[in-house]
């Protein structure tokens, strides 16, 4: 992992702005300042000082780490500037507390990693929830959004609850989180950019086009406005008394994760909800049951923010998925809200691997009893195509190529009898790819097939086995099936060498 690069005093605590550099180390502490570990870095500003710090209880590496305890706290780092960063990544190691060197958090003590976006708003990227297995070691490594890209970043910690800090609990207060070993550094992958608006797979709502998208059970308790919102200028809200907000249906084939931001109101902007007037976040499944994601307290900090990322099962595929938010009650006119604002669909990826194995098929000498790998012998290659992951690929999107080897030639002639030099085995069942190969004639240039010289030009090759052809491209017909099924979706090509 990356944060082992920690070891030494030398890195003690360091950050700086980006130089566009990949590998680059941005911000680095490992909260060994001071003399005792009682001093916190520079670097950290704490909301309370009585609530984070740094102690021995626990580490990493050293012999210390930063902690907070007790009650809200937040440990806010520098201002860096990421504006001109392609993309960089967060690590840190992470303890919950435990009687035996500190003391254990409980539900609803949460500890949230959030970064300031340009908008000077605090966004939640992970959320480790307090509860067992107290002392539990979580090596945390998160890739920075898109929004965390820019010239006043800060990163900050932040617990969510407790019982109460020093003096309680003889001296030592309640409910610990400690941190180590904090690296952000700069890498060369970008943040994949935002899905497109809208309702389905591969979109986003973001509450932008009006409330069309929706049916509300009292449309004065459920609607859109900009009370608060993380993207753009308008979220969706819940709020005075019972209402349900549903989706429109749509097919959500390929669905691998449904993420939405949920914001619980607050005085400050709208009004919080109290105990009791809970949020329910569902989806339909395939029987058309409704199944709850997850069920959101009304009860606690004003304000807070739930960033979520759902992994979604095969079976809530289907043509009529929807979603929808329940919230069973309040307390009338104009109180206690709640709100909700990208609502995304993310789509389920290709995993594609791919083998190639050789057999000898006949040699000069022996034929076609165990032959060997001689000069005049003829050699079959299969490559093997298979998507092990539950994302299909798109039409016409599979291609696959190879380089012949300098001491063999390709053979351009009928393969099987079906006239191309290539011979396509489809898996069968639950295993058939979904994709085929278009071979016309050695000379169209419009199928599937493409021989190439060794400049890299496409040319028209003999009808046998030709020295010229140095590789070749296949272009396949169809998307490839995901394995949706449990099965893996496969495909073989067989092709035909002469050693020389």
């Amino acid at each position: 992992m990356p944060y082992l690069l920690a070891a030494g005093a030398a890195w003690a605590c360091l950050a700086m702005s980006a130089s566009a550099a990949p590998g680059d180390t941005l911000l680095f502490d490992d909260f060994d300042d001071g003399a005792s570990c009682d001093t916190l870095s520079p670097l950290w500003t704490a909301s309370d000082t009585n609530l984070a710090g740094t102690s021995t209880q626990t580490a990493n590496s050293g012999n210390c780490s930063g902690f907070t305890r007790g009650d809200v706290v937040t440990m806010t780092g520098p201002v860096i500037d990421l504006s001109a960063v392609t993309g960089a990544t967060l690590t840190a190691w992470l303890r919950q507390g435990l009687d035996t060197f500190s003391e254990d958090v409980d539900a609803g003590e949460d500890f949230v990693f959030e970064y300031l976006d340009a908008t000077t708003t605090w966004i939640p990227i992970e959320t480790l929830a307090g509860a067992d297995p107290n002392g539990e070691i979580t090596n945390v490594s998160l890739d920075l959004p898109a929004g965390a890209l820019h010239a006043t970043f800060q990163l900050r910690f932040r617990q969510t609850g407790g019982s109460g800090g020093p003096p309680a609990n003889s001296g030592i207060g309640y409910d610990y989180w400690h941190i180590d070993d904090v690296l952000l550094i700069e890498t060369g992958t970008a943040p994949p950019p935002p899905l497109p608006s809208g309702m389905g797979v591969g979109q986003c709502e973001r509450f932008e086009s009006g409330f069309g998208n929706w049916t509300a059970t009292n449309g004065t308790r459920a609607g859109i406005n900009g009370d608060t919102f993380q993207s753009s200028s308008n979220s969706m809200f819940l709020r005075h008394d019972t209402v349900t907000a549903t989706s429109i249906s749509f097919d959500s084939d390929n669905l691998a994760e449904t993420e939405v931001w949920i914001r619980r109101g607050s005085d400050t902007f709208s009004e919080n909800p109290d105990a009791g007037e809970d949020l329910t976040f569902q989806y339909l499944n395939a029987a058309s049951t409704w199944v709850t994601l997850e069920t959101f307290p009304g009860n606690g900090v004003q304000g807070e923010i739930f960033d979520r990322t759902y992994t979604m099962p095969v079976s809530a595929w289907h043509p009529n998925f929807q979603v929808r938010f329940v919230y069973p009650a309040a307390s009338g006119s104009d109180f206690d809200y709640w709100h909700v604002d990208d609502l995304c669909f993310n789509r389920a990826q290709p995993d594609f691997s791919v083998t190639k194995s050789v057999e000898i098929e006949q040699d000069p000498i022996n034929g076609t009893s165990n032959p060997l790998g001689i000069p005049g012998a003829w050699a079959i290659y299969s490559i093997q195509v298979t998507n092990n992951g539950l994302g299909s690929a798109d039409a016409g999107t599979v291609a696959i190529g190879d380089v012949i080897d300098t001491n063999t030639s390709l053979f351009a002639g009928d393969f099987d009898g079906t006239g191309s030099p290539f011979e396509f085995i489809d898996g069968t069942g639950a295993q058939a790819s979904g994709v085929s190969l278009n071979f016309t004639s050695l000379s169209d240039g419009a199928d599937g097939v493409t021989f190439l010289n060794g400049s890299g030009t496409s040319i028209v090759p003999s009808a046998g086995f030709d020295p010229v052809i140095a590789a070749f491209q296949l272009q396949f017909d169809g998307a490839m099936n995901g394995n949706s099924g449990g099965a893996n979706p496969n495909f073989t090509i067989r092709y035909r060498v002469q050693i020389e």
